[in-house]
């Protein structure tokens, strides 16, 4: 298969990046400075994640859109995550690509109903600008016609992959009073569910496993 990968040369998408060549699918990977830091296997792509003309010229005949973007800072790009989710969504008209798998984070949304009383709090403090974002560009998904995927993982941690747990959102019942999840098990399931082409438009959980 064929992936566009926005947010590539983050610890995340690197994984993910990785993974799929190592597992001998192809990769173009977007990217803002020509010279980027990415596996010499991929094709890099120079252009802005936010423009719908460059994501949709990029992804011509890709199979799947997938995105490991994070925000660095909420002060100097509060609105990126919903400006690239509202690209990709314009995007799809053009290419024709409406696959799309993208990371976010438990605490997001709904979910945060279901955080702990040790987890709420940050969410509800120190993340809400960025939380605020990717709630918005959530918003925009769910009322799309893409085919996406939403994954919530834990706190990241860059611990050795051990398997982990995913559940879809509306059945989480329990979870730990921290959650946290490897970035490498992250990349699993993002690669997984754009092979298999599981949970079409749902949100689902992933945890580290015990």
């Amino acid at each position: 298969m064929k992936f566009l990968v926005l947010g590539a040369t983050g610890r995340t998408g690197s994984l993910f990046v990785k993974k799929a060549l190592d597992q001998g699918h192809q990769i173009s990977a977007l990217t803002r400075k020509p010279g980027a830091n990415v596996d010499r296997r991929a094709e890099v792509v120079v252009g802005d994640v936010t423009d719908a003309t460059v994501i949709a010229k990029a992804a011509q005949g890709h199979d799947a859109i997938i995105s490991t973007l994070g925000v660095k800072s909420a002060r100097e790009t509060p609105t990126l995550i919903t400006d690239m989710v509202r690209a990709v969504i314009e995007s799809a008209k053009r290419s024709g690509v409406d696959r799309f798998i993208a990371v976010s984070a438990f605490g997001v949304g709904d979910s945060l109903a279901k955080a702990s009383f040790l987890v709420g709090p940050i969410f509800r403090t120190v993340l809400r600008k960025i939380y605020a974002d990717k709630a918005a560009s959530e918003v925009l998904l769910r009322a799309s016609d893409l085919k996406w995927t939403l994954e919530y993982p834990g706190a990241l941690n860059d611990r050795a992959a051990t398997g982990y747990n995913e559940v879809v959102l509306e059945d989480v019942r329990k979870l730990p009073v921290y959650p946290s999840t490897s970035r490498s098990q992250v990349a699993d399931f993002l690669l997984r569910a754009a092979v298999e082409g599981t949970y079409i438009r749902q949100t689902v959980v992933v945890i580290d496993g015990k």
